[in-house]
């Protein structure tokens, strides 16, 4: 996927004022960003927060152009500063100052744990949930990621996502027309299945697994990757019962077609995941059914032909599943090597994913 054009906090189609005051504004506002001086909160509160009032508006999105800033980050003081005047932006019914206002807090919580924090502790959450369910694109798209990048934080910062109730609003993102929303949903719900069983149990409750399903089977190629590190994400955080719950809804039959992909990576997770359902149905004595429904639908085939791909890893892992699984063998007692957990991708198999397959839009340094 080409990347999507960086969203400029001061340019989003409006027509802008421009002044000598306001571009001083501006710059100042860059400035005291990396110091965290008592004058940007003499600006923030100076400015007149009459929404009517243009030039007072613009003035404030130039100085919240600071949340930009990557490389140095803003210091923990300006970032206090500005937290307030944004959770204020954030209630306004206007679009544009809605756009801008999401996108800003989309890059402070693009960063570590403390960053989220900050963002989290002010409470903005419910309100941004609400925004994820707005019919106008350009302002569902910052807030998601928003929520998005919370979610890559810690156990904690994600549950309060979720108390917001941000599940609930998924299951429609995953169905959303636009394929960008729907990747942005997957990711973010793979990073909520890599948190304990009972964000898991959450995840099920609200009916992710059938547009989950969906998105497997007919989602275009960028989306179905996300779709894939939810449910690798899912069997190897997840309970035995969390894990043939999958099963259900049907996931095992896009799985087993995506095996014929290239993307090496890809067909990697999918072979784990399908082998930690394989374990987790043997541990219930359901294997042998599992089995036969994986070979109805032309699984064996599929990853029988993967024991000869030129990838080791990925000819290792098909290996390791037939022998152990589906070789007549097995009832002797042979079992394999276990599958090499060392390797990276089964390391990515945690919230260390940080984030798309694809770099999120940012603006440059």
């Amino acid at each position: 996927m080409a990347k999507e054009e960086d969203p400029k906090l001061t340019s989003h189609g409006r027509t802008k004022t421009t002044t000598t005051y306001s571009t001083a504004v501006s710059e100042y506002a860059m400035k005291t960003s990396r110091t965290g001086l008592p004058q940007l909160k003499v600006l923030i509160e100076t400015v007149d927060l009459n929404f009517g009032n243009a030039f007072a508006f613009n003035t404030i999105i130039d100085s919240s152009n600071l949340c930009r800033n990557k490389n140095p980050y803003p210091s923990v003081k300006a970032v206090k500063q500005m937290l307030p005047l944004l959770s204020h932006l954030l209630q306004h019914q206007d679009s544009e100052v809605l756009l801008d206002t999401c996108w800003a807090l989309s890059y402070l919580t693009d960063g570590s744990n403390k960053h989220i924090g900050q963002v989290v502790n002010t409470g903005v959450l419910p309100r941004l949930v609400q925004l994820m369910s707005s019919s106008e694109l350009n302002v569902l798209t910052p807030s998601l990621r928003t929520v998005g990048n919370i979610v890559t934080g810690t156990d904690h910062q994600t549950q309060v996502a979720i108390g917001a109730g941000m599940l609930h609003v998924l299951p429609q993102l995953l169905m959303h027309p636009e394929s960008s929303i729907q990747k942005e949903a997957a990711w973010a719900l793979s990073n909520v299945a890599a948190g304990p069983r009972q964000h898991i149990q959450r995840l099920i409750a609200c009916g992710m697994l059938p547009p989950l399903v969906a998105l497997l089977k007919n989602g275009e190629f960028k989306v179905q990757k996300e779709a894939v590190w939810t449910v690798a994400n899912f069997t190897t955080g997840g309970t035995i019962d969390q894990a043939i719950q999958l099963v259900h809804p049907g996931v095992l039959e896009p799985l087993v077609n995506l095996l014929t992909i290239q993307d090496t990576k890809i067909v990697i997770i999918i072979l784990d995941a399908i082998s930690f359902i394989l374990q987790a149905a043997e541990k219930l004595s359901e294997k042998e059914n599992l089995c036969l429904l994986i070979e109805e639908m032309g699984g064996i085939d599929k990853i029988e032909a993967l024991q000869l791909h030129e990838n080791p890893q990925v000819a290792l892992t098909a290996l390791n599943i037939i022998e152990h699984h589906f070789s007549e063998g097995e009832e002797s007692g042979t079992v394999l090597p276990a599958l090499d957990q060392d390797h990276e991708f089964l390391k990515r198999l945690t919230k260390q994913y940080q984030g798309p397959t694809t770099p999120k839009p940012r603006s440059k340094p």
